[in-house]
C-alpha cells in the first residue's frame, strides 16, 4: 500500500508539472479564463485564436524568450486575421464586429504585457521581435548580445543574423546559415531565406552548379517537379546546357524520394552546406 501511494504521488506531481498548454481548449480556458476572455469568440479566425490561446498558456507556464516570441508572433497573425475578417462582407453580425474590434485593440496591450514579463531574463527573440517592428538599433544590439549567452536560440535569430551579414560578410552569413540548418529537424523546416542565401553565396563564389542545385531544391517547395531555372543560369551566369543538365540530374536524384521534404536533415547533402 505504501509503495502504491508513493507511485500515485509521483504521478500526480508529474501531471502538475506538465501544465495544460497541450490539453484541450476547454481545459486551457478553464485554467486560464482570462486568456480566453481576451480573445474573440466568433466563428472566423478560430484556428489562429486556438494557437494564440495555446501559446499564451505555454508562455505563462514556461516563461522563456522563445515561448514569448512565439506568442508575440501568433498574436501578430491573429490580429491580421481579425483585421481581414473585420472588413470582410462575410461578417455581418454587429456583435461579432464589436468583439473583433475589441480584440484587435487589446492585442497590443497583451503584447506589451508579454514583453514586460521577460525583463529579468535574456531575451534575444523578444528583442528580434521588437527590432522587426521598430528597426530600433538598440533592440538589434540587445538581440546580438543576448543570443551569445542564451542556452537555446530560435531559428529566426540565426536567419536574421544571416540576412544581416549576407551583403557585406558572406562568410559570417554562412556561419549563421549553417546554424539555421542545424535548427531544422526535417528538410521542410529549412526557411526560404536560407535557400536564397545559399544560391547567392555560391553565385558569389562562382560555384554555379551548387547555386543551381540550391535553386532547384528551392523550387520544390512550391512546385510538383523541381526545375533548375535554366534560362537564368544560361543568360546571366553563362552555364552551358551540359552543366545545367548535370545540376538538374543531381536535383532529380535528391528528389527521387517523394518524401524528400519530410526526411530528416541527415539526408541533406553536407557538400551543399
Amino acid at each position: 500500500m505504501r509503495y502504491w501511494l508513493i507511485w500515485v504521488s509521483i504521478l500526480i506531481a508529474g501531471c502538475d508539472n506538465d501544465g495544460v498548454a497541450d490539453d484541450s481548449m476547454w481545459q486551457i480556458c478553464d485554467t486560464y479564463q482570462d486568456i480566453c476572455d481576451n480573445t474573440h469568440s466568433g466563428a472566423l479566425c478560430t484556428l489562429p485564436r486556438s494557437e494564440v490561446i495555446r501559446d499564451l498558456a505555454r508562455q505563462r507556464e514556461q516563461l522563456s524568450s522563445i515561448n514569448t516570441y512565439v506568442a508575440l508572433r501568433t498574436l501578430d497573425a491573429y490580429r491580421s486575421c481579425l483585421e481581414d475578417a473585420f472588413v470582410s462582407e462575410a461578417v455581418r453580425n454587429k456583435s461579432d464586429k464589436q468583439s473583433q474590434m475589441t480584440t484587435i485593440r487589446k492585442i497590443p496591450e497583451l503584447q506589451k504585457e508579454l514583453i514586460a514579463s521577460t525583463r529579468s531574463i535574456s531575451r534575444p527573440e523578444v528583442n528580434l521581435w521588437l527590432w522587426t517592428n521598430s528597426q530600433n538599433q538598440d533592440n538589434w544590439e540587445s538581440m546580438v548580445n543576448g543570443f551569445e549567452t542564451a542556452k537555446e536560440v530560435h531559428v529566426d535569430v540565426y536567419v536574421a543574423l544571416m540576412t544581416h551579414y549576407a551583403k557585406n560578410n558572406q562568410e559570417q552569413g554562412l556561419k549563421y546559415a549553417r546554424q539555421a540548418l542545424e535548427k531544422a529537424a526535417v528538410i521542410k523546416d529549412i526557411q526560404p531565406s536560407v535557400y536564397e542565401f545559399y544560391v547567392g553565396y555560391y553565385l558569389q563564389k562562382n560555384d554555379l552548379e551548387k547555386a543551381a542545385i540550391w535553386q532547384g531544391l528551392y523550387s520544390a517547395l512550391d512546385e510538383n517537379k523541381a526545375q533548375v531555372n535554366a534560362h537564368y543560369f544560361k543568360l546571366h551566369e553563362k552555364m552551358t546546357p551540359s552543366q545545367i543538365r548535370r545540376a538538374q540530374n543531381k536535383v532529380n536524384d535528391l528528389l527521387f524520394d517523394a518524401k524528400w521534404l519530410n526526411k530528416d536533415m541527415g539526408s541533406f547533402p553536407k557538400s551543399l552546406q
